[in-house]
């Protein structure tokens, strides 16, 4: 049976919360005794579904990414006219904002090597599946005549994973707003990533 607790959360999800709660504060986890107290459950319940502080953080990673992919879906979906370069434009804006919201998030999941990025399954099936969504999009891109017929959309999904995760790190770290004062930083991020998409994709 999980563990039930206020609001209906399990002790799962209201460790997660906690968990971020404290890395917004503080940049770190504590250790699981003092998340225990925090959430006045006794370290033991919590030890129960967290082996370690690591294990709790690469729960927060995962929730992070879920929620990436949800919002990536949902900015999909809203776009009218299924116009794949609307929906790109779309897509682009949804990780920015995602970033610029979950800001901690978004440099665990950025700064987790490669091979502990692998061993999780679940990172590894929402990130398999944004880059899916950017596939469907570029093949149907490909066919109206919009990218090149020998374009390696492979390599281009690649590339634009690097490109935007730059954008987003130069957003967070204030550069954007250095580069161009008097502009939101986020607005800023976003017309960098439309000028990639403007450049690869024909109108």
């Amino acid at each position: 049976m999980p563990h039930t607790g206020q609001q209906g959360r399990t002790l799962h999800s209201r460790a997660v919360i906690a968990a971020t709660e404290f890395l917004t504060d503080s940049g770190r986890i504590p250790p699981l005794p003092i998340v225990a107290e925090h959430l006045e459950v006794t370290p033991e319940a919590l030890f129960g579904i967290f082996s370690s502080e690591q294990h709790l953080l690469e729960a927060v990673a995962e929730n992070a990414l879920m929620r990436l992919h949800d919002q990536c879906v949902r900015t999909v979906v809203a776009v009218e006219g299924e116009d794949p370069v609307a929906q790109f434009h779309a897509l682009a804006d949804a990780y920015l904002e995602w970033a610029y919201l979950h800001p901690r998030e978004f440099r665990i999941i950025g700064l987790m090597p490669d091979a502990e990025f692998r061993e999780n399954e679940r990172l590894i099936r929402y990130e398999n599946s944004i880059h899916e969504l950017m596939l469907r999009l570029l093949t149907r891109a490909k066919a109206m005549g919009r990218l090149s017929p020998d374009e390696n959309l492979p390599l281009l999904i690649a590339v634009a994973h690097a490109y935007s995760y730059g954008v987003a790190s130069k957003m967070l770290l204030g550069d954007m707003s250095r580069w161009a004062p008097g502009i939101n930083a986020l607005e800023i991020a976003r017309a960098a990533m439309h000028i990639f998409t403007q450049k690869v994709l024909r109108p």
